[in-house]
């Protein structure tokens, strides 16, 4: 299997596992409010879950479509560049929000900041950049990374767990068609 197949898999897998694992845990956690909570609360629950292995096991395979996926496709110019380091940056934050869970304080903060604020930047940037050769990947992109942006910063919440779980499904759709798109065209030669 080529890189660019293997990237499209992770792509695929990536936002179907984390997810899943998400919603499993907070299955497993009666204790959870989507009011009261942030998602990150169930990385330090009493209750055993899956979520820290979700942000783990998620972010690995994200990392992996950025880096042999969205690298291939970025094209040239400087604003693809910058997109594609907004976006290697959050995702080398997914897999950290599960390691550098609540129990390390601000840092755990700083590390969630990371993953929410660079990948919708990262698309906002890529998909300016892709307007002038894929004016619909381009448009879709954009209006990811805003919608993403939109859903933390203006959804009204007492905690952060609704606008958190809106920003990551956006996120979850952008990759999935990242990974379907990259799994339909022709196989690069390495």
């Amino acid at each position: 299997m080529n890189r660019q197949r293997l990237a499209a898999l992770c792509g695929l897998l990536t936002p179907v596992i984390t997810l899943t694992l998400i919603f499993v845990a907070i299955r497993l956690s009666p204790w959870f409010s989507w009011h009261d909570n942030a998602l990150s609360d169930l990385g330090v629950s009493a209750t055993p879950n899956p979520f820290n292995a979700a942000l783990l096991g998620g972010g690995g395979l994200h990392l992996i479509f950025v880096i042999f996926g969205l690298r291939s496709m970025i094209g040239p110019g400087r604003l693809a560049r910058l997109g594609y380091a907004a976006g290697l940056a959050g995702a080398l934050a997914l897999p950290l929000i599960g390691w550098v869970t609540e129990a390390y304080g601000r840092a755990h903060y700083y590390v969630a900041a990371a993953y929410f604020l660079a990948t919708p930047l990262g698309y906002i940037l890529m998909g300016s950049a892709w307007l002038r050769r894929d004016r619909l990947t381009g448009v879709l992109s954009i209006a990811a990374g805003l919608a993403a942006v939109a859903a933390i910063t203006l959804v009204p919440h007492r905690r952060i767990a609704v606008p958190e779980i809106l920003a990551a499904t956006v996120m979850a759709a952008w990759t999935f068609s990242m990974g379907t798109k990259l799994l339909l065209e022709k196989p690069s030669h390495e």
